[in-house]
């Protein structure tokens, strides 16, 4: 097996498997979030009578946080056939495993930027050996 195969396969392995080329429209996410609760006859419907970020929000510098909560929102009575717990729970439990997904990538892309950091000074090295430099 040529070296770069076996980094190519290691690679593949990392992704779980796919080749980008070949698998691209048929993966999907790796995290397993749940789709929204699916309700049949209820429908969910807000309405904001005024802008929910100001101006002077969405001008500020990015690493100024702000939140700006919506004067009005209207949640509809949640059927019965639903779980007795608030539809926030649920979105909250995705944003959470979306954040668990999050972390586990920012790992794998430390990972792979410590193997490219150690490939280059590995072909830096082999280059100096191969090419050494002019005499001064």
């Amino acid at each position: 097996m040529h070296p770069g195969d076996e980094e190519e396969a290691e690679i593949r392995e990392m992704e779980g498997g796919l080749d980008p080329q070949r698998d691209f429209e048929q993966s999907g996410p790796e995290c397993d979030i749940p789709p929204p609760l699916q309700t049949e006859g209820v429908q969910f419907e807000a309405s904001f009578p005024e802008p929910m970020i100001s101006k002077s929000a969405y001008t500020a510098g990015p690493s100024e946080s702000f939140f700006i909560e919506p004067s009005h929102v209207e949640i509809p009575s949640q059927a019965p056939h639903v779980p007795d717990h608030a539809p926030w729970m649920d979105l909250f439990a995705q944003i959470s495993s979306l954040g668990t997904c999050i972390e586990e990538l920012a790992i794998r892309l430390g990972r792979i930027e410590e193997r490219m950091d150690q490939q280059h000074e590995e072909m830096m090295a082999y280059l100096r050996s191969v090419f050494p430099p002019p005499p001064p």
